[in-house]
């Protein structure tokens, strides 16, 4: 029984869980993430060393608004694997916005599937920039 009790009396303590929501597209990935150039060593961290061909690696990206930042109460900063790598485009982020707004959850952050490529490295030590593009549904983005 105290299990249970321990279990129970817990739910109501976390009053600081964030919502969020599933944004399920149709394998498009067609939504570039902006600043990524900002961010290749971030990508480099997730996909690991370079390789001649690129790479081409799908994971999961999460959507999480700033609006507390004084130059864009719009911007959304694109995370992966707890590693910023970007943000959405202006336009993009406010469609994103008032689709949660639609759905009554203005406040939630948002969980897609990203997908990363290139990365390549040449045989004389060139470097290839790491490209991010989102799956987001279509109605509305």
């Amino acid at each position: 029984m105290g299990l249970f009790t321990n279990f129970f009396s817990s739910i109501g303590r976390n009053k600081t869980r964030k919502e969020f929501v599933v944004l399920i597209g149709l394998a498009r990935f067609d939504k570039e993430v902006m600043g990524v150039r900002n961010h290749q060593a971030a990508l480099e961290a997730i996909c690991g060393p370079r390789r001649p061909m690129g790479i081409r690696r799908q994971v999961t990206a999460w959507l999480i608004q700033e609006d507390k930042n004084p130059s864009d109460k719009n911007r959304v900063r694109v995370e992966i694997q707890g590693r910023q790598v970007g943000y959405l485009s202006q336009e993009t982020a406010a469609q994103y916005l008032a689709y949660l707004g639609s759905r009554g959850t203005p406040a939630a952050d948002g969980q897609c599937q990203a997908l990363i490529q290139d990365g390549w490295i040449s045989s004389d030590g060139r470097k290839g920039p790491y490209r991010v593009s989102l799956d987001l549904p279509s109605y509305g983005f």
